[in-house]
């Protein structure tokens, strides 16, 4: 009985090639499942335009005879399971379908239903996938699996979970065979993510040295589980060296949820990772940052961070359980700025705690320090974080299916509506309209003859020029491109239209300006109140700019 692993289409607007992160979690199933001897073949349908991927998908679960359907995502694309698992079904009606990942394992009962799944692996799946299918296969008892949902009369249950993987060593290498992994490296482009912006021909593959977060941010979900668990270095590093040989990468995405706790770890991987002359990137925290070890890490190729930062007010650093300050957040962005390594940092806005006052702290400071290159965001409230948690503490299941089905997950959590309104007006704005801080010069823009889009720029830091060839056409889709340099490793912001075409720009660009230029909290207010005020009179409610 053939199992088929499937990768589902990410992105719903584009063809084929559209960039995603290729995911770790089928790459680690298809390893487990192919040593436990299950017959098992994979499609991955971002290869496909996407009009014609569940088509392809259908043609292939009749052509290959599948039995078995697996596929899994995080919560945001639980309708696009739901496509993948109802096109299995049309195409084979007895065909068994399973889901996996975030999507279940955050909110298990009310996503399976919507997305109409026979069962659902809850957890990790490298040991409960190959259970599951060796026990429909011989037809035994699934009640007795933990770690899944199975139905009883139509009834989803749930058995008790299972036990989070301990020795990280003890599990097989991720395997890509059979999901097109040369197609994914060889279509990748420089202006795909921040990561990517070094390279010319990047080929960027994506590891971890370990799983979960030993901290529990009420924004944030782990859906590897909540105990942090680490890989041994020598078994990071041997699995990279296979790596290295099939398929010449020259980026790694080292995509823990935290890269370490213990800054002697980073010191001895900097020192490993050397000698293969890789670019890399993480994700840290803020609170262990020195000018040592960020120059240490640039030394050793990383070239990028992602910081949590997340706020610049002390309260709601609190309510969300940051376990940091605003001090560490200025010292560490400062250090890598002079060190040269490019900052990925978000303030994300709406904490039960913020109000004008907090939202007027952190922007103040924003306004300040643009070159660090910060995003505006909102919150959005996903299933398993804690705000998800508290805010359906005492709801049902409908309630949780209800918010899934009918949300776009951006949820006022503060005490008043009309402030989380204002704050996600401004946000919107300002990342659109005041971007001039931050604008490097765009000195040239051709294709060249083998059909690459090639951009000259000038760096807004440093002043160096960049060259950057094979940008995606994709890119220009958006309102806002960003680019680091080359030789500050700074980030640059370009327009990809005349800014003359954006709605209304001239007016609200000269509306954040003056926001940027108030200098108490009083003036922000109204400053904030008109152009809100301004926002609400002149969007279209059908088609709201500047989107």
């Amino acid at each position: 009985m053939k199992s088929l692993l499937v990768i589902p289409p990410y992105n719903e607007f584009h063809a084929a090639q559209f960039f995603y992160i290729m995911p770790m979690g089928m790459a680690y199933i298809n390893t487990a499942m192919r040593q436990a001897g299950l017959d098992v073949t994979c499609i991955n349908l971002n290869n496909y335009d996407y009009d014609k991927a569940y088509d392809v998908l259908a043609s292939k679960i009749v052509e290959d005879d599948i039995k078995f359907v697996l596929c899994g995502a995080l919560s945001g694309s639980w309708r696009i399971l739901q496509r993948v698992f109802y096109t299995a079904k049309s195409a084979k009606p007895d065909v068994i379908t399973i889901g996996g990942g975030g999507a279940y394992t955050s909110e298990p009962i009310p996503t399976a239903e919507l997305t109409g799944v026979d069962y659902a692996v809850i957890g990790e799946g490298e040991i409960t996938d190959v259970e599951l299918v060796q026990t429909l296969i011989s037809g035994g008892d699934v009640s007795k699996i933990n770690g899944i949902l199975y139905q009883e009369n139509g009834i989803f249950k749930q058995t008790p979970p299972r036990e989070e993987i301990q020795d990280l060593d003890s599990i097989a290498f991720p395997s890509y065979e059979d999901f097109d992994m040369e197609i994914y490296l060889d279509n990748q482009k420089l202006s795909d993510g921040y990561y990517l912006n070094k390279l010319d021909n990047p080929r960027a593959i994506s590891m971890i040295l370990g799983r979960s977060c030993p901290y529990h941010c009420k924004f944030c979900f782990h859906p590897s589980g909540s105990k942090y668990r680490i890989r041994s270095l020598d078994n990071f590093f041997e699995e990279l060296d296979l790596v290295m040989e099939k398929y010449h990468p020259n980026c790694i995405l080292v995509l823990d949820e935290l890269f370490s706790a213990k800054v002697e770890r980073i010191y001895e991987f900097c020192e490993r990772i050397k000698p293969y002359h890789l670019n890399w990137l993480c994700q840290m925290r803020v609170d262990i940052v020195t000018k040592e070890l960020m120059q240490t890490m640039k030394d050793a190729g990383c070239h990028s961070i992602c910081y949590g930062l997340e706020s610049h007010s002390e309260t709601v650093l609190k309510n969300m359980r940051k376990f940091i300050n605003i001090s560490e957040i200025d010292r560490a962005l400062e250090i890598a700025y002079d060190v040269g390594i490019d900052i990925e940092a978000n303030f994300i806005f709406g904490d039960e705690m913020e109000d004008m006052h907090t939202f007027y702290e952190t922007m103040s400071w924003w306004f300040k320090n643009r070159k660090y290159g910060i995003h505006l965001l909102m919150i959005e409230t996903y299933p398993g974080t804690g705000y998800y948690e508290e805010l359906f503490k005492n709801k049902t299941s409908a309630d949780r299916k209800n918010f899934l089905e009918n949300t776009n997950f951006l949820v006022n959590l503060t005490k008043d509506p009309i402030v989380w309104n204002k704050i996600l007006v401004i946000t919107t704005l300002l990342n659109v309209y005041f971007i001039q801080d931050l604008m490097g010069e765009l000195l040239d823009l051709y294709t060249d003859q083998d059909d690459n889009v090639v951009l000259v720029t000038k760096c807004r830091h440093c002043g160096k020029t960049n060259k950057y060839v094979g940008v995606s056409k994709t890119a220009f889709k958006t309102i806002v491109l960003q680019l680091g340099c080359r030789h500050c490793g700074h980030r640059n912001v370009f327009y990809t239209v005349e800014p003359k075409s954006i709605a209304n720009y001239d007016l609200f660009e000269f509306l954040c300006r003056m926001l940027s230029q108030t200098q108490n909290e009083q003036d922000f207010c109204h400053a904030v109140d008109t152009i809100y005020m301004m926002y609400m009179q002149l969007r279209d409610p059908k088609n709201p700019f500047p989107i």
